[in-house]
């Protein structure tokens, strides 16, 4: 676990933060000419997976998750959003922020998510992963 660090949490975009023009690969292509795209008829999904993994923990971390029966690759497109749980797993609005800081998938199959839990001990976090290839 990574020390706490208050600085680490985002509350809002620094004012010269900008978005930058994005062009995607299937601009202007089918999914199947389109450059680096994996086709299967009208889509390039190859596959969707979804599950979710529980923390003990708080203030700022990162974590190396493991996924077994899912395929996880270095391009994976994976979405994690995280909030804490009560003793019954069961997802809630508490008082404690929680952020999804980076989201890492490696060609191990494994996926390295940096968040921040802003409690000062230990709460139950639920983070739930949507992995799509």
């Amino acid at each position: 676990m990574l020390q706490e660090d208050s600085s680490d949490a985002v509350v809002a975009a620094s004012a010269d933060t900008v978005e930058e023009d994005f062009e995607s690969t299937k601009a202007g292509y089918s999914a199947v000419e389109a450059v680096g795209t994996r086709a299967i008829g009208e889509t390039n999904i190859t596959s969707i997976f979804w599950a979710q993994k529980g923390l003990l923990t708080h203030g700022t971390g990162a974590w190396v998750f493991g996924f077994p029966n899912a395929t996880v690759r270095a391009d994976s497109q994976v979405s994690v959003s995280l909030t804490e749980r009560d003793n019954n797993g069961t997802p809630f609005l508490g008082l404690a922020t929680t952020q999804v800081l980076n989201v890492v998938p490696h060609a191990d199959g494994t996926i390295s998510v940096r968040y921040h839990v802003g409690w000062s001990s230990n709460i139950r976090v639920l983070f739930n992963f949507i992995i799509v290839n």
